[in-house]
């Protein structure tokens, strides 16, 4: 079965702030941009919402939902930003895996015959414990040496 990661989801992202406005964004570590929609939900609701409907939606009454239509406005703007923020973060982390990967294959380079650790073939010597290839070719050890020579 195939392990689900919660890191960056963006349904999560989205489900999160569609419970609250700017909830996606504090789930993505974006504080700056959670604080942002926040306050555009606050103004939105201070400068369109009537007052006559922010009293009515406390006391629990009915209220047409049209008066709300600037809330959920920016309410659903912050769910779709939250969707395409963790998409596009998963997307280049995604890369970024990749790019190591193809990396570490791509530097696949010779071995040290006496420390086994990486080295350049074109110094003629490792330069992690400065043995000469020469050398450890004379020493009776078998093997060619980095250059081709024998």
């Amino acid at each position: 079965m195939a392990r689900v990661s919660l890191r960056k989801n963006p349904l999560l992202a989205a489900l999160l702030g569609t419970l609250a406005t700017g909830l996606g964004h504090l789930y993505l570590r974006r504080w700056v941009r959670a604080l942002g929609w926040l306050s555009a939900s606050f103004a939105a609701t201070l400068l369109f919402v009537p007052e006559s409907t922010l009293s009515a939606v406390s006391s629990g009454t009915l209220v047409d939902p049209f008066s709300l239509l600037p809330l959920v406005l920016v309410t659903g703007i912050s769910v779709l930003d939250a969707y395409l923020v963790a998409n596009a973060e998963r997307r280049s982390d995604d890369a970024r895996a990749s790019d190591a990967a193809r990396a570490t294959e791509a530097d696949e380079s010779p071995a040290c015959p006496a420390c086994g650790k990486p080295v350049d073939p074109d110094i003629g010597f490792c330069h992690w414990c400065t043995t000469e290839f020469d050398a450890v070719d004379d020493a009776g050890t078998g093997r060619v040496d980095e250059r081709g020579d024998e």
